[in-house]
């Protein structure tokens, strides 16, 4: 059986990261094994949290799995708890590698949305998340974590995607952000969750995959309701899992993809605040660990 160890924080109350990120990485038959970069009482999307850091604990961490002789076929990167974490994720990488050649590192630049970075995020963990970007094999940013990674602007980004009827001009643009990126990472690139509309007004969900500079393909959603806390913990355990079994970049996108809008339609119609994320775990079912 497969294993990812899967690097992010644990929240308490809401379904995000850890919480998450566990049970479908299970579902999808692939053995799960956590690390927490923070232990937070809810997601920060709530108004009082209380944190702890993880950060002086991951070190011995990292080294007893690596006496023990634990070896990793991918590993998953998600929010860190603090920017001095990311030194310690790398030599791990750095250690799995040497014991596993076709190690797939994913990186989910968990840091920022709608044009802002999160509370309590600075600059150092744009650099922090620049540094870990060296080691990806997948890297998935959503729009507003992308063009902080590229040093694009990103209201300027949006407005002209908004203007952009054809997906000729929308591929001008993004082939721009996405050869930024892949000057930085040596992976495959999905920049998720990008919002549009179709020529019939309907509101669509644009996820587009680069593997290689110059090449670009578009996977688009209906928008199934609003969106929500998680659903990139969500799409990034899907992904990877599905990489690790042999899905290729766009099958496992199209799975990811298909199966959050399941949940976010779900969510709307139980009437679950939007605060609380998806509801998902009475839809593991329709989760398949084959393609």
């Amino acid at each position: 059986m497969k294993k990812l160890a899967v690097i992010n924080d644990l929240s308490g109350v809401g379904r995000s990261s850890l919480s998450i990120q566990l049970p479908v990485v299970s579902t999808l038959s692939v053995t799960a094994c956590p690390v927490p970069t923070a232990i937070l009482s809810s997601h920060t999307a709530f108004k009082e949290v209380a944190k702890v850091d993880f950060k002086d604990h991951l070190s011995g961490f990292f080294d007893a799995w690596n006496k023990n002789g634990f070896s990793f076929d991918g590993i998953l990167i998600g929010y860190l708890g603090d920017t001095e974490e990311h030194p310690l994720i790398e030599d791990f990488i750095r250690e799995q590698k040497k014991r596993n050649p076709e190690l797939t590192v994913i990186l989910d630049p968990v840091m920022a949305d709608n044009g802002s970075l999160y509370r309590h995020m600075t600059q150092k963990h744009i650099e922090a998340m620049l540094s870990l970007a060296k080691y990806a094999d997948l890297l998935t940013p959503n729009l507003t974590e992308a063009a902080l990674l590229a040093d694009f602007d990103y209201e300027g980004m949006k407005e002209t995607l908004k203007d952009c009827k054809l997906d000729a001009a929308k591929g001008m643009v993004f082939n721009s952000l996405l050869s930024a990126l892949h000057h930085i990472t040596p992976g495959a690139i999905i920049v998720t969750g990008i919002e549009e509309e179709n020529e019939a007004g309907e509101k669509m969900l644009l996820n587009v995959l680069s593997e290689t500079d110059g090449d670009l393909r578009f996977i688009r959603n209906p928008r199934t309701g609003n969106g929500r806390p998680g659903t990139g913990d969500l799409f990034s355990a899907i992904i990877s899992a599905k990489l690790l079994k042999g899905t290729d970049h766009e099958k496992a996108c199209r799975s990811a993809a298909d199966f959050v809008g399941l949940a976010i339609k779900h969510s709307e119609e139980l009437n679950v605040p939007v605060i609380e994320g998806v509801q998902f775990e009475d839809l593991l079912r329709h989760l398949s660990d084959s393609d």
